[in-house]
């Protein structure tokens, strides 16, 4: 199909041909002319049909076929319920004028300019296959198009008069109408606000023929006669039919000129074409705090809270002082259309048959708009002989007392839309607000709460048309330029149990037995309590492993393991639960809420992975292939847990979080007792016994204060103390082991009785230790054997300090810095000094005092007169400790202060130089005790300083 402009020719008015519109092009290359004009556009994360070059007015949908059709300003589009593009028609711009009559000859309406034909009424006639479209152009004419093909138009006027001018004129004066029937005809029920011109005097509410030569014509049908329209300037927001009637939704002034707006629904007979049986009942919405919410602004009925019927849903707004402009402050208050109705028929009764008056005299019910009639004294079974008034009986009614309602919701500022369905017995509106943005609310009584808000990605109103499709799954949402399809929960994207619920989305729950997460009526049996875990119920939990015993098994067993699983969904006859440790099923047995199961043979389960002592596999409770409960279960490995602990190996087997016994003389650790051989154990720390238990009661050995320091070199004896050895029978060999760069150095020990019952003492033999590493002290283990291999439990850090005086050591001064329990002599040994261990140097060899101080370097050698130089000086025997040379460090004869931080033992001293005079020189001093001092060998000097000016050369570069 071809696209055509859709602007007008100049000069020309009232072209049926232009009226009609064209058809345009596929949503794809729609999109590809419109998207790259709007780069700032931000699709949504649903589906979406985003037509960025207009403003959309009105959406509607067609039940039957659940084909979309949008109103816009200058177009009409008919969409796919998936929101692909079928058609698209042009209704725009046009010549026209407010102050005109429809016109052919441009000459009748010398005033006309271009203008935009905004969409003002959208409604599908689906029995007749028809749509009703009308526009603001041409006094709000309009016209019935094909619901299958909007290109194709059924009917228009050819010269409409005023009788047919139907919508409002103006952009921004709302109409809202609905199709209805009588005696077989169809009927066009409109309410428009008030316009000036031409269509100034169209009534507010009219009721006009769809059927004939003169469709939308109101001649011979009802209309709301006003006496003055502009002192009531009703502004319509929605219209509903339910049980034989019509409902219009809007907000006017009050009776009697006064000037304050308050909302307003208006009731009728759908039969009743000559309006007789009119009624108004002031809708009122308050807050907590008494504020009122006097502005409609979107209206949805909807099947309401359990029990109580059909619900009308209702966003007002807090109006601008005395004006219908709506603030940001809003509030959604709901009314049962039960008691909205029970109002009505006692205002209805009231007029008809006591003058107005209730019970206590005070005017409850009046004649409104200004109409010269009154409320009557008709007989009292009036109401129920005309049921839909008649036209002695009067009209139209307007109640005085408003049926009240507290505002559920007002947390959300600027709404502008509302629908709402009930799932599962639970009411949830969704609410639209300015910023483009759906609310979504569970409705609990009196309390509304809103649990998750979705985006469109635009940033306009979310227009008041709020559709559900046919299957009550989705949402159509519409902003200025754009329908998205949104879904009105997303249970499925909730993969497990525990993030189902934890998204409180009162339409979903949690399938048990299907193990997914689903609205309730998806759920097989979901009736059956226990199957189906609601998302919103605070008392919902998911099903878990509450208690289990036992909780671990040694992997050599097989045993019978219980669970409790609480509220586990009954079974039919026949069907039965089993376990699964792992990828090995099981049989399960159901006790109450307990299932017992046997765990696999030994052969079955999984191997233990290397440097582990356990291997833990997913014990799941199921139905069929479905998980309803899991959690972990370890199998574990006794000889793994004493195997990966070499220095308490009797201490993590009784220790261990498994059921694992020692036997002290076989030097296992088995998941049983007896031990073999019948040798006593050591049970587990988790055994309630008399008999020995824990890791205190390990064979264990502690090395001794005293043989905590060895130095190299030196034959030294070791002893460490050992308890609980008794336990272990006849110890015929024993053996202290020292690792000493990785290497074991293995020396026989014996042992002795010590002071406690328990405890002995090990002494290993005298041995001379050495290691090669030039670091000054080494770290080794030292631990006891038993026979070849069997290794006492260390208690502690079990950890022998070799040391070598010689180590770092070069010079007397860091010898004697040397920690004095290591006991380490500066000593003449042959022609050299050297550092050595006191045991290892005669008392004729030691050098009881260090050698003077030598200084073999000092920078820098210059400095300004007010001082404050560091002075770094390098040398050797320069003191032990920084004490020694505190205050013994001169420079040309003036004190130089070291600094503590900077000073390292005998090698360097930093010091800061002190003020002096221009051209002092002299060497540095530094005197440690009463030895000569170190002096020196070059001066240093304080300099004069001058700052110099920078020269170049001025001359011209060459060529």
């Amino acid at each position: 199909r071809r696209s055509q402009s859709p602007t007008a020719r100049p000069g020309h008015g009232w072209d049926p041909a232009m009226f009609l519109g064209c058809p345009l092009l596929s949503l794809a290359a729609a999109l590809m002319l419109l998207l790259p004009l709007y780069p700032a556009a931000r699709l949504p994360a649903y589906p979406s049909f985003l037509f960025p070059n207009t403003t959309f007015s009105h959406l509607a949908r067609a039940r039957d076929t659940g084909t979309l059709y949008v109103g816009a300003v200058n177009a009409l589009l008919q969409l796919s319920p998936d929101l692909g593009l079928v058609e698209h028609v042009a209704t725009g711009p046009a010549d026209d004028s407010p102050e005109c009559l429809p016109f052919r000859d441009p000459g009748d309406c010398p005033q006309a300019r271009p203008t935009d034909n905004t969409n003002k009424l959208l409604l599908p006639n689906e029995h007749a296959g028809e749509l009703v479209v009308c526009g603001q152009l041409f006094q709000g004419v309009c016209e019935k198009r094909a619901l299958g093909n909007i290109s194709q138009v059924l009917y228009r006027p050819e010269d409409p008069g005023d009788n047919q001018f139907v919508a409002a004129n103006e952009p921004r004066v709302s109409t809202v109408g609905l199709v209805g029937q009588h005696a077989g005809q169809d009927l066009l029920f409109v309410g428009r606000g008030l316009t000036a011109k031409l269509s100034g005097g169209i009534p507010p509410f009219t009721i006009r023929q769809l059927e004939g030569p003169q469709a939308f014509s109101n001649e011979g049908m009802g209309k709301l006669v006003v006496g003055d329209f502009s002192d009531y300037n009703n502004t319509y927001a929605g219209a509903f039919a339910s049980g034989g009637y019509i409902y219009f939704l809007f907000s006017r002034r009050g009776a009697k000129a006064q000037i304050e707006y308050r909302a307003y629904l208006s009731r009728s007979c759908m039969e009743d074409t000559n309006l007789y049986s009119y009624v108004e009942l002031p809708l009122e919405c308050r807050d907590a705090k008494g504020r009122l919410y006097n502005l409609a602004q979107a209206v949805h009925l909807a099947s309401g809270f359990p029990g109580e019927g059909k619900t009308l849903f209702v966003v007002l707004a807090v109006g601008q002082g005395s004006t219908a402009s709506p603030t940001a402050q809003t509030a959604l208050c709901v009314y049962s259309l039960s008691e909205i109705n029970a109002a009505m028929e006692r205002t209805r009764r009231l007029c008809y048959t006591s003058g107005g008056k209730g019970p206590t005299g005070k005017e409850e019910a009046a004649i409104e708009y200004g109409v010269t009639s009154s409320c009557n004294l008709l007989p009292k079974e009036s109401p129920e002989a005309y049921p839909c008034g008649d036209e002695h009986t009067p009209s139209p009614i307007a109640s005085r007392v408003p049926i009240a309602a507290e505002a559920l919701l007002t947390t959300v500022p600027r709404l502008t839309a509302v629908a709402a369905m009930v799932e599962a017995g639970h009411t949830i509106a969704f609410l639209g607000d300015a910023v483009g943005r759906l609310h979504k609310v569970y409705l609990n009584g009196s309390t509304a709460q809103v649990y998750n808000m979705v985006s469109t990605g635009q940033r306009s109103p979310v227009n008041p048309d709020l559709l559900l499709d046919g299957s009550g799954t989705h949402l159509y949402v519409m902003t200025a330029s754009q329908v998205s399809k949104v879904p009105v929960s997303e249970c499925p994207l909730f993969q497990d149990c525990n993030s189902c619920l934890r998204a409180q989305d009162p339409f979903c729950g949690w399938c048990v037995l299907q193990s997914r997460c689903t609205r309730k009526l998806e759920c097989e049996r979901h009736e059956i309590v226990n199957h189906w875990l609601w998302s919103y119920g605070a008392e919902s939990q998911c099903l878990r492993v509450e208690q289990m015993s036992p909780a671990n098994q040694s992997r050599e067993e097989r045993t019978e393991v219980s669970m409790l699983v609480p509220e586990l969904p009954v079974l039919a006859e026949g069907e039965n639960y089993h376990c699964a440790f792992g990828s090995q099923d099981s049989d399960a047995e159901l006790e109450g809420s307990w299932v017992r199961c046997f765990s696999p043979v030994p052969e079955q389960v999984p191997p233990t992975q290397e440097g582990k002592d356990h291997v833990t596999v997913a014990l799941a409770l199921m139905f069929r292939d479905v998980v309803v409960a899991s959690t972990g279960f370890s199998f574990y490995d006794c000889n793994a847990v004493s195997q990966l602990a070499d220095a308490t190996p009797c201490g993590k087997c009784v220790g261990s979080p498994w059921m694992c016994h020692w036997c002290p003389s076989s030097h296992r650790c088995v998941p049983g007792a007896p031990c073999p051989n019948g040798e006593g154990p050591i049970y587990s720390e988790k055994v309630p016994t008399e008999d020995p238990q824990g890791p205190a009661s390990c064979p264990s050995v502690e090395i001794v204060p005293e043989s905590y320091l060895v130095p190299v070199g030196v034959k030294m004896p070791l002893s460490l103390i050992a308890w609980n050895l008794h336990l272990m029978g006849s110890l015929e060999r024993l053996f202290c082991v020292l690792e000493v760069e990785g290497a074991p150095i293995v020396v026989p020990a014996s042992l002795e009785d010590g002071d406690r019952g328990t405890s002995h003492h090990v002494q290993c033999q005298p041995r001379t230790y050495r290691y090669t590493q030039l670091a000054p002290e080494l770290h080794v283990p030292l631990y006891v054997l038993v026979g070849d291999d069997q290794r006492l439990d260390s208690r502690g850090d079990q950890l022998v300090k070799l040391y070598n005086c010689s180590a770092g050591r070069s010079d007397c001064s860091r010898c004697k810095a040397a920690p004095s329990h290591f006991r380490c002599v500066w000593c003449l040994l042959g022609e050299g000094l050297r550092c050595v261990y006191e045991q290892q140097c005669s008392a004729e060899a030691a050098v009881p005092t260090c050698p003077s101080p030598v200084i073999h370097s000092i920078s820098p050698l210059t400095g300004p007169l007010e001082g404050g130089t560091s002075l770094t000086v390098m040398g050797s025997n320069l003191g032990h400790r920084f004490e020694d040379v505190a205050d013994t460090v001169t420079v040309a004869n003036l004190p130089c202060v070291p600094d503590p931080a900077l000073y390292l033992i005998s090698t360097r001293i930093v010091c800061e130089v002190p003020p002096g005079k221009r051209g002092l020189s002299g060497p540095v001093e530094v005197s440690v005790g009463d030895r000569l001092p170190g002096v020196s060998a070059r001066n240093f000097t304080y300099q004069t300083f001058r700052m110099m000016p920078l020269e170049w050369d001025r001359a011209k570069p060459r060529s």
